[in-house]
């Protein structure tokens, strides 16, 4: 971790991460237990119990059900919990009932968190359904940040490691608060932090590592302090052509480890029924990495 952080260092102190207990939700929980320990955060690991496997029970025998549900997620929870590394006055256990997206997003405002993780393991959660996908639902509609290990993810193990932060931008100016995120995580991790830039209206060409433009230089100076130590360990890419493609294709070539992307908050009906899927979502369905995103109303 960097000694001198830039003065709009992002705090976390409460994080949550979903999970269903599949291996997916497996991934983010490692990513989460690794956020939690450097920023010293409180995670909250939460489950959702989907009402509809109880809509052709009778009441008698749903409550009861119900309840045993709820007690064994709470025991598979804290299983998780038992052999993971973050100090157990920093893990809370919260397990509800409902629509998925919606008691997720419920979670966080009550209990005021500041970054959310899930997994999706590529098969119901995103698939276009007329609502629109669940994982895509949750990052529209959250009121925080939140880090999606998509289908492509490679399978994390313990420890994870951020090595290299990849943030897209267009530059002057940019009002993004994802901005703030992939410059603290990447002082956090002592990762080195890609800066990229991709001009759609150009054809493709190889990527290759460049110099920053007047703008980049502008970019760095109105966001990182001179004093941090991520300076050193920045770097500058321009792509060309459709972004979500250059973005993917860097990131697979240059072993990118966590994509953040600033988004535009739009609600999941609409972007359903949108004749083409947008760069966010491409990417967090497409990525060898997780990604981040922010929305733009949401502050570090």
């Amino acid at each position: 971790m960097d000694n001198q952080e830039s003065s709009n260092a992002v705090t976390l102190n409460r994080l949550l991460v979903a999970t269903d207990f599949s291996a997916a939700s497996e991934s983010a929980f490692e990513y989460a237990k690794s956020i939690a320990m450097r920023y010293r955060a409180q995670m909250y690991v939460a489950h959702v119990i989907d009402l509809d496997v109880f809509d052709l029970i009778s009441s008698e025998s749903s409550t009861k059900l119900m309840k045993e549900a709820d007690e064994q997620s709470r025991r598979k929870i804290a299983g998780m919990l038992t052999t993971s590394e973050v100090p157990s006055d920093q893990c809370h256990i919260v397990v509800t009932h409902g629509v998925v997206p919606d008691a997720l997003t419920g979670i966080m405002r009550q209990y005021e968190i500041e970054l959310a993780v899930v997994g999706t393991h590529g098969r119901r959660a995103f698939k276009k359904l007329l609502l629109g996908s669940v994982a895509e639902e949750v990052f529209r509609l959250s009121p925080c940040p939140v880090l999606t290990v998509g289908p492509k993810t490679a399978p994390v193990a313990a420890n994870v490691k951020l090595q290299h932060v990849l943030y897209p931008v267009e530059f002057a100016p940019d009002p993004s608060d994802a901005a703030n995120y992939a410059i603290s995580l990447a002082e956090r991790y002592g990762a080195k932090l890609t800066i990229m830039n991709v001009a759609e209206d150009m054809r493709a060409s190889a990527n290759r590592q460049e110099d920053f433009p007047i703008p980049g230089e502008r970019w760095i100076d109105d966001h990182i302090s001179r004093s941090s130590g991520l300076r050193s360990r920045l770097y500058f890419e321009s792509g060309s052509g459709p972004a979500a493609e250059a973005i993917l294709s860097y990131a697979s070539n240059a072993g990118v480890d966590l994509i953040v992307l600033g988004i535009d908050r739009r609600d999941p009906t609409i972007a359903a029924h949108l004749p083409k899927s947008d760069t966010a979502y491409r990417l967090v369905s497409g990525a060898p990495c997780p990604v981040l995103t922010v929305g733009n109303s949401q502050k570090g």
